[in-house]
């Protein structure tokens, strides 16, 4: 016997204790059937071997694909957004040394020629894979072999167990009340604690940024926005008299207010249309010498149908349609008041008609441009009114960050607009949870052959070992990251409805939805769902409930075969993807095929939004982050696979920080606010999941360890939050600038682009 014979859960005298033992591990018993269907080495062997394959297929791909559509995959290095111009075109045509100029590439350039944005996206990863490697030190050379030596030769044959499978290192194995779960509830706070450390310097590290692209000169620093005014400031001048008797009579500089004109966008809309089509045609013609015709009709001109210039036929039709829009833009300079008179409220002037020309005229949104930042600054910060839910100021996104439609929409329905989506996705959520119960279930056949209708599964499976390692690893893994990466299509649809004021927040709408969809379904459900049904059968015949929960206290740790299995899978062909793009680059050379010129081709191409990848990317990563995390003390092994992936994954994404993606606009790093706060969630989801470990374990002083910690946590939590938020939403006002902004090019930046169209030298289009 061991070291583990003068445990009372050996003791001779203790023959109810060990049935229990011999009940908990009846799963791993030598009987035929089960020994060919446990979840062993061999499976995990033909999982790992599949999805090397499959990784390393997908970067060849990458590898050719980069030197065919090189404006694709480097179209930030070819638009000249570096300032080393003559490198990049090197690096663009070297087959080679983009992969060590992005491995070497320093963080510090990426915030210098990248933005915030990509940088706080680096920074998280770079997190995530410090955390990680220290906690696998820890795991891997205490936990691991704790964990693999608990039951010894001798325990094997007394109690005719195998301990040929991933089962073996886990916690799963040790005894219940056994004094080895000491190291694994010591590991509880050594890990908070880790994780308290890089949260808060990562938060420094985010303030720091934060503060120095609040200061940069730029029209957004020196602008706020203003949501939610009264009625009675109905034009830009009642806005600067309101906001004027706060301020210095020369702080102001600017008053744009967002007009609700939907037939001035639409004409607006039409006009910015009909201008792109008249400069692809102008483009088209510049190649090939020959002007353009397109058919007038129904009838194809192939077809005798009739045909016109289609230089002529766009200049004609933008000038139509300038005129409309100048009309259209003068009307709504002139009905600058769109208050209504006291005379106007008479009962035979309050017909629909009216009511509806009132609605549509009415706004409550604006923009002031201050004279410096720290009036800005002191905007944010101080309340216009004792109703609170009135002259709401807040600091103005960038331009290219805005949806002008959008910003007209009431706060109180935008409100009843999210509460609807909640409805809907609460109502999606119930459907997923149930073909990802039954994936969880495919992944463990054992389980499934005791059901007669899927005896016949046991059969096939028993015929090759390679081909019950891809049915049981590798298949349900990739089942459920496919199944999942369904969602973001049905998200972005239904967020789209809530009406969002900016880019930045209908993305972060999607990145936090998504999350809670993948947590809740990937981890909790598969969780719970495979524990219950790894013990279901077990459970109906006549055991005790001590009994049950023992099963429970080996059944949860068994888990980690399937989470190792769907993270390499993400590690392996997911991320590998990212990096592909094979959508977006598909959609691209589309685009660019109804464009003519090399500039407009390359725009089309890279025309997609980085932050809609990165959205789900950062609901991905915080999901291995937690599945990581939360299996961390229960099976060690997960840990080396969890650094795999973000070592992966940080490669694949600053490479398209760097060469690929090209943002029109950065939101600032505020994603990270969001990004902490999940960390924090799942630092509490880890420390409930030991809390439920060492409960069925029925070991005493980890119950204890463990349950003060998610208070220590909260408290961590709340006062990071409490330290950092504010700090980070508005510049302080003892580092603004003190000198005055003299100059007129933000006058007009944040005016509303219906009004700001550009005149038209139709002679020069004609020119052309």
């Amino acid at each position: 016997m061991t070291q583990f014979k003068n445990n009372n859960y050996y003791d001779d005298n203790s023959k109810s204790n060990n049935n229990i033992l011999t009940v908990g591990l009846e799963a791993n018993n030598t009987n035929s059937e089960d020994v060919a269907l446990s979840t062993g080495w061999s499976t995990f062997t033909t999982s790992l071997a599949t999805n090397i394959i499959i990784g390393t297929v997908i970067m060849l791909l990458f590898f050719f694909l980069r030197i065919i559509y090189k404006n694709f995959y480097n179209a930030r290095m070819l638009r000249g957004q570096n300032k080393e111009t003559s490198k990049d075109v090197s690096l663009v045509n070297s087959p080679i040394r983009w992969i060590t100029h992005t491995l070497f590439y320093p963080l510090e350039m990426i915030y210098e020629h990248r933005g915030i944005d990509a940088y706080i996206h680096l920074q998280f990863l770079y997190l995530c894979m410090k955390m990680i490697f220290i906690l696998m030190i820890f795991g891997i050379g205490i936990l691991l072999p704790i964990n693999y030596t608990s039951i010894d030769s001798e325990t094997e044959e007394k109690l005719n167990v195998t301990l040929n499978t991933l089962d073996t290192v886990t916690v799963g194995t040790i005894p219940p009340k056994s004094r080895r779960l000491w190291a694994h509830a010591l590991s509880i706070p050594l890990f908070t604690f880790i994780a308290f450390y890089l949260f808060q310097r990562t938060n420094q590290i985010y303030l720091e940024k934060r503060i120095r692209w609040m200061s940069k000169h730029n029209e957004r620093n020196y602008t706020v926005l203003v949501t939610e005014m009264s009625k009675s400031i109905s034009n830009a001048d009642k806005m600067r008299e309101f906001f004027g008797k706060f301020f210095d009579s020369k702080a102001i500089l600017s008053c744009h207010m967002i007009y609700k004109e939907m037939k001035l966008r639409s004409l607006w809309r039409k006009h910015k249309h009909v201008q792109r089509s008249l400069e692809r045609v102008l483009s088209e013609s510049d190649i090939k010498g020959v002007p353009p015709t397109r058919a007038v009709g129904w009838r194809p001109g192939m077809f005798g149908g009739k045909t016109v210039n289609s230089i002529e036929y766009y200049t004609k039709k933008l000038e139509d349609v300038d005129k409309l829009l100048r009309v259209a833009q003068q009307d709504v300079h002139q009905r600058q008041d769109y208050s209504i008179p006291s005379l106007e409220w008479r009962f035979d002037n309050i017909t629909p008609t009216n009511i509806k020309k009132w609605a549509e005229r009415a706004s409550n949104v604006g923009f002031i441009t201050f004279s410096r930042m720290s009036y800005a600054s002191q905007a944010t910060q101080c309340l216009f009114s004792k109703d609170i839910n009135k002259f709401i100021v807040t600091p103005a996104p960038e331009l290219k960050n805005i949806r002008w439609k959008n910003m007209i929409v009431p706060n109180r329905s935008r409100f009843i607009r999210r509460a609807i989506s909640s409805a809907i996705f609460f109502v999606i959520f119930c459907f997923y949870t149930i073909p990802v119960t039954a994936i969880s279930a495919i992944s463990n056949i054992q389980t499934l052959s005791k059901v007669p209708v899927l005896n016949w599964l046991l059969d096939v499976v028993q015929l090759n070992d390679t081909l019950r390692g891809f049915v049981e690893g590798y298949l349900p893994s990739l089942a459920l990251v496919a199944f999942m990466g369904l969602l973001p299509l049905f998200i972005k649809l239904i967020v789209r409805f809530n009406k969002e004021t900016t880019r930045t927040m209908f993305y972060h709408k999607v990145f936090t939805t998504y999350w809670a969809f993948l947590v809740i379904n990937v981890f909790l459900v598969v969780s719970i769902a495979g524990s219950v049904l790894g013990v279901l059968f077990k459970m109906l015949e006549d055991l005790t409930l001590k009994d049950i929960v023992t099963l429970l206290g080996q059944s949860l740790p068994k888990q980690s075969s399937f989470f190792i299995n769907y993270i390499l899978v993400q590690a392996l062909t997911s991320v590998p993807i990212d990096i592909v793009r094979p959508i977006e680059l598909i959609a691209g050379i589309i685009r660019s095929s109804r464009e003519s010129s090399y500039g407009q081709k390359m725009k089309a191409l890279s025309h997609d939004d980085p932050t809609a990848l990165n959205s789900i990317k950062y609901s991905r990563e915080l999901l291995i982050f937690v599945i990581t995390l939360s299996y961390s003390t229960l099976s060690p092994l997960i840990l080396p696979f969890g650094l795999l992936y973000f070592l992966i994954d940080f490669f694949v994404s600053k490479y398209n920080h760097l060469y690929s993606f090209c943002p029109k606009y950065q939101s600032g790093g505020l994603i990270w606010q969001l990004v902490f706060n999940r960390l924090c969630i799942g630092l509490v989801i880890y420390q409930i999941t030991a809390i439920g470990l060492f409960v069925l374990k029925t070991f005493i002083p980890g119950i204890v360890i463990s349950f003060i910690m998610p208070f220590i946590t909260l408290f961590f939590w709340w006062r990071n939050v409490r330290r950092y938020k504010r700090a980070s939403q508005t510049l302080s006002l003892d580092i603004c600038p003190e000198e005055d902004y003299f100059g007129t090019e933000f006058m007009n930046s944040y005016q509303d682009p219906v009004l700001s169209i550009a005149d038209l030298d139709v002679l020069d289009i004609h020119g052309v």
